[in-house]
């Protein structure tokens, strides 16, 4: 039976599960979000089998285990340490918009693990202005992988009332916050050949990240 948490609470056993590489159910200002902390995986040096958490993640889903999953990072410097060649213009919206529903893709460092990269080598980081989450980020001192908590097609849960039962059924921790604040998911923006692309439209509309920029 999922251990269910409130975000008020003691998060302890939250925190304690993702140390292990268990699978949590978190909270985010966007929306809920179903991930591991990328410490418990980092040695792996091909994708992890189903049976682990961040294999989970794509039995719950419902996806291709070739699609990757966004990180949760603690600021800024994690476009340094998990990125390389980072344009400016990607600096720039991280300063204008971090934390915040701004999802953002780079060129992969080193310190990124292979499966956790996209086929073109990037990957995709955000600071998420929940408290839960960067709690949790601190605690474990690691990035989360972390992906909408849905079934792949379906929609995003924006409260934990609207998170299906199959969902968390399938963690093994679950932190209710109630309704997320933004209840929007985040906008997603990458450069390519040297111009700002918004891969999706979320949160944050393209006019804002175009004024940013």
């Amino acid at each position: 039976m999922t251990n269910v948490l409130r975000s008020h609470d003691d998060v302890t056993p939250a925190i304690d599960a993702l140390r292990a590489g268990a699978l949590v159910l978190v909270p985010t200002e966007t929306v809920y979000g179903v991930g591991v902390a990328v410490a418990a995986f980092s040695e792996c040096e091909t994708t992890p089998g189903p049976d682990t958490g961040y294999g989970r993640i794509f039995t719950l889903k419902q996806r291709e285990v070739t699609q990757t999953v966004p990180w949760l990072v603690e600021g800024p410097s994690a476009l340094d340490r998990y990125g390389r060649d980072v344009p400016a213009g990607i600096r720039r919206l991280a300063d204008v918009f971090w934390p915040g529903a701004l999802t953002l893709v780079v060129p992969a460092s080193d310190q990124v693990p292979s499966f956790m990269r996209a086929a073109d080598g990037t990957v995709a980081l955000r600071m998420s202005s929940s408290p839960v989450v960067q709690r949790l980020i601190q605690a474990c001192g690691s990035p989360l992988a972390v992906t909408s908590a849905n079934t792949h097609g379906k929609p995003a849960p924006a409260s934990f009332a609207d998170v299906e039962e199959r969902i968390l059924e399938g963690v093994d921790v679950a932190i209710d916050a109630g309704a997320t604040p933004c209840r929007d998911a985040s906008t997603i923006v990458a450069v390519r050949d040297g111009e700002a692309i918004v891969l999706r439209e979320g949160a944050i509309n393209a006019q804002k990240i175009a004024e940013a920029l």
